[in-house]
């Protein structure tokens, strides 16, 4: 995945707050990535004025040939990376889940994103079945773990799409 839309997306989504922006932007100078807004935004403290980093970041994604996403297409992002993030073992279901509704995403666009949320269901029975009935709830792991992985094989596409989106606002 394009590392300046990663941090793009995660930076909509509140997954990198604009106090981590400067640590990100090192970081992708650090893999070879360069450009003046980079640079300023890089020798920033996390204590400095937020909103004068978000625009030197902004401007640094732009500089870079990639714009900041939409929030739905950081939303999609998020449901992706969640879906790997299951399928590699890194989340459990209930932290996945959680995840999901935390952020009340609700965004999806292709059949395996739907097929997902679908499979996340309502938090409200999810803690009841987990409670109540533990051959109900083993059976949602099992369903939420399926859809993760069929998720999982459209994100290079799905993302790649997204990214390519994203450079096309920018030109």
């Amino acid at each position: 995945m394009d590392q300046v839309f990663a941090v793009a997306w995660q930076y909509v989504v509140g997954r990198v707050p604009p106090e981590d922006l400067p640590m990100e932007a090192a970081q992708l100078l650090a893999i070879g990535l360069d450009s003046p807004a980079l640079r300023d935004v890089a020798g920033r403290t996390r204590r400095e004025d937020t909103a004068e980093i978000e625009g030197l970041f902004r401007q640094a994604v732009g500089e870079l040939g990639t714009a900041i996403p939409d929030e739905e297409s950081a939303e999609r992002c998020l449901l992706h990376y969640l879906a790997g993030q299951l399928v590699a073992g890194t989340k459990t279901p209930g932290e996945v889940a959680a995840m999901v509704w935390q952020k009340d995403l609700t965004v999806a666009r292709t059949g395996p994103e739907r097929a997902f949320l679908l499979a996340v269901g309502d938090e409200y029975h999810v803690d009841f079945i987990a409670d109540a009935r533990p051959d109900a709830f083993q059976a949602w792991e099992i369903a939420l773990r399926s859809a993760a992985e069929q998720l999982c094989q459209t994100t290079s596409a799905e993302v790649g799409a997204l990214t390519e989106r994203s450079r096309s606002v920018a030109g």
